[in-house]
């Protein structure tokens, strides 16, 4: 405590008193730098949503669902090195976050 006040309450030297003063603050900013915003809010809350399904790796048969493709195609893509993969052994393991960005990023688009 200091001067009868808890330090923890009033870090910054205040007086209990005191109201803190109200500062009103205007910006100009374009719409495209709105829309910017707006769509990384809504990645970072895509990315924070826990729906429990994110967190369990999809098969091959798992990953054409997902993407709503043939397996044959998944094949490809991985046999291109242009989908996001992993390996269990032998089996081939894809994480739903990564398709997702996979797919946000333009998905397999022709070199």
């Amino acid at each position: 405590m200091q001067n009868g006040h808890s330090l923890d309450s009033h870090c910054d030297g205040r007086d209990a008193d005191r109201q803190p003063s109200v500062t009103a603050l205007t910006l100009d900013i374009t719409e495209e730098l709105v829309e910017r915003i707006a769509e990384r809010a809504a990645e970072l809350v895509a990315d924070r949503q826990d729906d429990g399904e994110d967190d369990n790796f999809l098969d091959v048969a798992g990953a054409a669902e997902f993407l709503a493709c043939p397996r044959s195609r998944i094949y490809a893509l991985v046999s291109a090195r242009r989908l996001p993969h992993h390996h269990d052994g032998s089996r081939l393991l894809f994480d739903r976050r990564e398709l997702r960005q996979f797919v946000h990023d333009g998905g397999a688009r022709r070199p």
